[in-house]
């Protein structure tokens, strides 16, 4: 998976970009949405591996944003986490067929 300059979440789209110094006023984030902008920041400072998964969590958020699920953060995080997983451990889900191309 390629972090990509921008996704889709329904009718929005959400710029990818990776900042310095990424934090809530306290603690330091990996990643972070920002709805109204419609953009998802990553850190800088973390490994591919992480910001990968920090914008599967940040495109959960957006996604829960969108549809009104109310969905609580460790609820994020596992979905997020287990999403990420599917995707890297099965890259031949997301190729598609040579009929649909």
């Amino acid at each position: 998976m390629n972090i990509p300059e921008k996704i889709r979440v329904l009718y929005r789209t959400y710029q990818i970009s990776e900042v310095d110094n990424l934090h809530d006023g306290g603690d330091d984030l990996y990643g972070q949405v920002q709805y109204l902008e419609e953009r998802i920041l990553l850190n800088s400072a973390a490994s591919d591996e992480t910001k990968k998964a920090a914008l599967i969590h940040e495109a959960v958020h957006a996604v829960d944003e969108m549809f009104g699920i109310g969905l609580k953060e460790k609820q994020v995080e596992k979905l997020g986490t287990g999403l990420y997983s599917l995707i890297r451990d099965n890259p031949e889900l997301f190729i598609p067929a040579k009929e649909d191309r």
